[in-house]
């Protein structure tokens, strides 16, 4: 009976030809009762963890050579309840051990989601192993360790080969906090407090207007303005955002917001007494279910759906005309209108209120089915929807309104006819330009489409009344982005959103009959009295052709600007624009200019320019940056000898990039929550969590098994020594997307370059920041440019690559 050996801190096992060693890492939240691992087919001689504590977790084991899972994560809910989540069916928690070596995983991460449900995964954090290892095990340094995901890892060789020709710290070193900034013109927290709208809903008549606004830390609320009289009522608070706001008919009001234990459903019914005051009653609808749909034609009656006692769906019409009508509904399955699915998990009606598309679970898949005549047929796989993505059901539900760029230079937007099962009309196409979403009418018929062009969001209507609106609205408020976010059933009434790079949201109520137009609220009105500063486009063109956008904030002043460049993040599918964007305005609020590049794989500008970025990561998008960067020195008035570089997720990354390729160009650089080791990315991100992320992955970024050569040419890590410039680097503990091992393999080689980074870390933060996290960080970003910008350089800087 082969058996794992438990290896004690400090000895030294001696190994057999057909054995390895294993180490285990849990990596938990909560505490666990037990752990487990085990070679296939063998039922005793497991690697055992037990009574693990809430953080990381090793032990590390002699094991026969062979392929292994891990088997079961055991929770103790209490003292004499325990139950379990079980790994060995799935392909994503096996590895296999190989003789003469130390096999490592990943960590098993576990963080419960729920009282039955938790995320689990598989992690590669080799460094900190490795650490672990030569604190409890510093005997077997010679012994070789390899990282056993789905990708290799080249760097704990690499780093072992620093290890022998650097003074390389034996754990994490400490890391320094950037210096504090001065006196800063306007704080942190008044710029980067985030806005106070969240969306609007204008009722089909168009007097009542539902705003969801944030208040400040934990409260939402949702307030309506009587655009009759002008008056406004605080309908509802909640503690967290809420789920879902829609008007059923033009008197009742739906909303869902998160409780403990489940969802919140409620409906505002509005009436007038007799001396014409509104007045307003709470109805409360069933626990356990969810509004689906409303009913364009019967706003007394919802889709509904709820689940049984065994966890089936039904779902059904609910009245909501009143309280006792929806007490008195009584759900029977034999109603319900989801009949002839199984594994059903979601439902869309058609314009009549007929329940004709359903999502079903089949396999690893989700597919989506068509009913027609009671009988529901497969419409497609998700899996086959890469380049097309459904956004509405037409009112009569043969039709499926979808953005696609399959087979086109651009997303376009199509209608995707059912029953032929294939897109028999282009509704909007326009060469080089990715339309944003649809602009539906009052029954579901699309009338225009939304996209970017020259940095503004535009809106293009197809009939001849509503283009010559939104040319009106943008003649009135010109150079500002214009979106008509609502309107009534008669098109007489409007709610409009307008902002600008200096002009933080505002929202308008426009009468279309009377040509007036109303300001009803302000995002950030606390910015009313600030400064800000204005953002122009910048055109140019690549060193291969084609033809590129940035956009230059430049703050008043005398003389030439320090310039910080802020590269996006994504990097494909994900662009800058001309609207207000509040880290760019504090960054010009210090007395800097501010340079953001729609490099090539940005979206907006069609299919060919995001598949040009695919293949030019950290080579042809940082060349992109850095003829901008040539382009706004030799035209407007920035100081090319004090310059920064600052960005998150790929930005961050970019940014490393660029010290590594121009040394002694940039004062300094900035990584937040950035790639350090692009092969990391597949083996410590949720991007990589299944096989069907992986192929996207390897579809948007290369596969490691094949380009490791060029991914490592083109990682920071690995040229750590060729970074001189001054480096900040931030990250979230709990970042999934680019995990917390990228800033702690980056940290230490800078270390044992000799560069030793400042930084920050945010103990519950993922690859996003709250408002007090973000706030900090800004404020440590102010003092790192502060401390680098305007002091004089230490040698002069060069101009130009």
């Amino acid at each position: 009976m082969a058996r794992m050996q438990l290896v004690k801190p400090g000895e030294m096992p001696v190994l057999a030809p057909d054995e390895g060693m294993v180490l285990m890492a849990v990596d938990t939240s909560q505490t666990l009762e037990r752990v487990t691992l085990n070679k296939d087919g063998q039922v005793f001689g497991a690697g055992v963890m037990t009574q693990i504590q809430p953080g990381r977790s090793y032990r590390l084991y002699v094991a026969p050579v062979g392929d292994y899972a891990w088997k079961k994560i055991t929770v103790a809910s209490n003292a004499s309840v325990w139950f379990g989540f079980n790994l060995e069916d799935s392909e994503e928690f096996r590895f296999r051990v190989e003789p003469g070596r130390i096999t490592y995983p990943g960590d098993l991460l576990f963080r419960p989601t729920g009282v039955w449900r938790a995320d689990t995964g598989m992690v590669n954090r080799a460094l900190a192993a490795m650490d672990w290892l030569q604190a409890q095990h510093p005997g077997l340094q010679q012994v070789p360790f390899a990282y056993s995901g789905h990708y290799p890892d080249p760097f704990p060789a690499f780093y072992r080969q620093v290890q022998a020709t650097h003074n390389v710290p034996a754990s994490e070193p400490v890391l320094a906090a950037p210096p504090a900034p001065g006196k800063l013109p306007v704080a942190a927290d008044v710029l980067l407090r985030p806005g106070r709208l969240r969306a609007a809903y204008l009722n089909p008549r168009g007097d009542l207007l539902a705003m969801e606004t944030w208040e400040g830390k934990d409260k939402w609320q949702i307030e309506l303005i009587d655009l009759l009289d002008s008056t406004r009522t605080v309908l509802a608070t909640s503690v967290t955002p809420f789920d879902d706001v829609r008007w059923s008919g033009s008197d009742a009001l739906l909303f869902s917001a998160r409780v403990v234990g489940g969802h919140l459903e409620r409906v505002l019914r509005t009436t007038r007494d007799a001396g014409g005051k509104r007045r307003w009653s709470v109805i409360q609808l069933p626990s356990g279910g969810t509004v689906l749909d409303v009913l364009d034609d019967q706003p007394d009656l919802v889709l509904y759906v709820s689940f049984d006692s065994h966890g089936d769906p039904l779902v059904r019409y609910l009245p909501i005309g009143s309280q006792a009508l929806v007490d008195a509904d009584r759900p029977r399955m034999r109603d319900r209108l989801n009949v002839g699915l199984t594994d059903d998990v979601n439902w869309m009606a058609d314009g009549r209120g007929q329940l004709r598309l359903a999502t079903v679970k089949r396999d690893d898949d989700y597919v989506l089915m068509h009913r027609r005549g009671g009988e529901y047929s497969e419409v497609m796989r998700f899996a086959d929807m890469q380049d097309f993505e459904p956004v509405a059901l037409s009112y009569e539900g043969e039709e499926i309104y979808a953005i696609t760029d399959k087979d086109r230079g651009q997303r376009d937007l199509v209608a995707y006819d059912i029953a032929s099962r294939k897109i028999t009309r282009t509704l909007f196409s326009k060469p080089g330009v990715d339309v944003k979403a649809p602009i539906f009418g009052p029954r579901r018929e699309v009338v225009g489409v939304r996209y970017y062009r020259d940095g503004h969001l535009l809106s293009e209507y197809f009939g001849a009344g509503d283009a010559r609106l939104a040319e009106s609205l943008r003649a009135a408020m010109p150079d500002r982005n214009v979106v008509v976010v609502d309107r009534s059933r008669d098109g007489q009434q409007a709610v409009v959103w307008v902002d600008a790079g200096d002009q933080p949201g505002q929202l308008y109520h426009l009468d279309v009959q009377k040509h007036t137009m109303a300001l009803l609220a302000e995002d950030r009105l606390w910015l009313e009295k600030v400064p800000l500063a204005p953002t122009r486009l910048v055109s140019y063109r690549s060193r291969d052709g084609l033809p590129l956008q940035a956009f230059l904030t430049l703050p008043a002043g005398q003389g030439k600007r320090p310039l910080v460049v802020m590269p996006h993040g994504g990097p494909i599918g994900v662009a800058d624009s001309l609207a207000f964007d509040a880290e760019t305005q504090f960054l010009a609020s210090l007395g800097y200019a501010v340079l953001r590049v729609n490099f090539r794989g940005s979206e907006g500008y069609g299919r060919a320019f995001r598949e040009a970025g695919k293949a030019g990561f950290g080579t042809l998008i940082e060349d992109d940056i850095d003829l901008a960067i040539n382009k706004v020195l030799a035209e407007q008035p920035v100081d090319g000898q004090r310059m920064c570089v600052v960005g998150g997720s790929y930005g961050g990354y970019s940014s490393l990039v660029m010290a590594m390729r121009w040394p002694e160009r940039f004062r300094c650089v900035g990584s937040i929550a950035g790639v350090s080791d692009r092969i990391l990315l597949y083996t410590a991100s949720d991007s990589g969590r299944t096989a069907k992320l992986r192929a996207e992955l390897e579809r948007y970024l290369g596969d490691p098994r094949t380009e490791a050569a060029q991914m490592q040419d083109t990682s920071p890590l690995y040229h750590y020594e060729r970074i001189k410039t001054p480096v900040l680097l931030a990250h979230g503990l709990e970042d999934r997307r680019v995990d917390y091992e990228h800033m702690r393999r980056m940290q230490r080689l800078l270390v044992a370059g000799g560069n030793t980074p400042v930084g920050m870390t945010f103990e519950k933060a993922g690859h996003g920041f709250d408002e007090d996290d973000e706030i900090r960080l800004w404020t440590g970003v102010a003092g790192f440019l502060q401390a680098h910008l305007e002091a004089a350089p230490a040698k002069p800087a060069s101009g130009a690559p």
